[in-house]
Formats: C-alpha cells, sequence, structure tokens
C-alpha cells in the first residue's frame, strides 16, 4: 500500500509540482473547494487518510496561514461556492458544445 501511494505521489509530483507551486492565494482557494467538490471529503482528510494526522495538521496550520482552511466544506461558503459553480458549469459546456 506504501509503495503505490509514493509511486502515485511521485508523479503527481512531478506532473504538477511546480504548478500548484506557482498558485495565487486566490487559485488555492479555489482549488481546495474544488478537491472537495470533486472528492466529497476535505483537504484535510485527504491528507489525514493518505499521510497522518500530523501531516495533516501541519499542512492545515500553514494554510490558516495563508488565510486558508482544509477543513472547508463545498456548499457551506454559499457566495463562494456559487460562484465557482457557476463557472465550472459554464466550462462543462463549454467543453460540451466544441
Amino acid at each position: 500500500k506504501r509503495k503505490i501511494f509514493s509511486s502515485i505521489e511521485d508523479e503527481l509530483l512531478l506532473k504538477y509540482d511546480y504548478s500548484v507551486r506557482k498558485l495565487t492565494k486566490s487559485q488555492g482557494r479555489i482549488l481546495i473547494r474544488l478537491i472537495d467538490r470533486e472528492t466529497g471529503s476535505t483537504s484535510y482528510d485527504i491528507i489525514k487518510d493518505f499521510r497522518n494526522i500530523f501531516s495533516a495538521s501541519f499542512w492545515q496550520l500553514t494554510a490558516k496561514v495563508f488565510g486558508h482552511d482544509l477543513r472547508a466544506v463545498y456548499g457551506q461558503n454559499k457566495r463562494e461556492d456559487t460562484f465557482i459553480e457557476y463557472i465550472v458549469k459554464k466550462i462543462e459546456s463549454e467543453r460540451l458544445s466544441n
């Protein structure tokens, strides 16, 4: 199990590491919201499940320093999530029409 997760993590880091590190604060916040939207789990829970509670707590503290919350649930912030949902639906409809 550990080898499989390490392999997946290495692939993800190779593919997305640079892009994720260059996100603005707003883009990072949206990414956190989209992860919860797509998976049904908060970013905190995902980190806790794949790593451990100490890693999840460390990243939660780091996120808090930058004004984010890894425990935020999609749909909790109606204004922000409604706007994100509108954009996602618009992108999906454009993809279908092309």
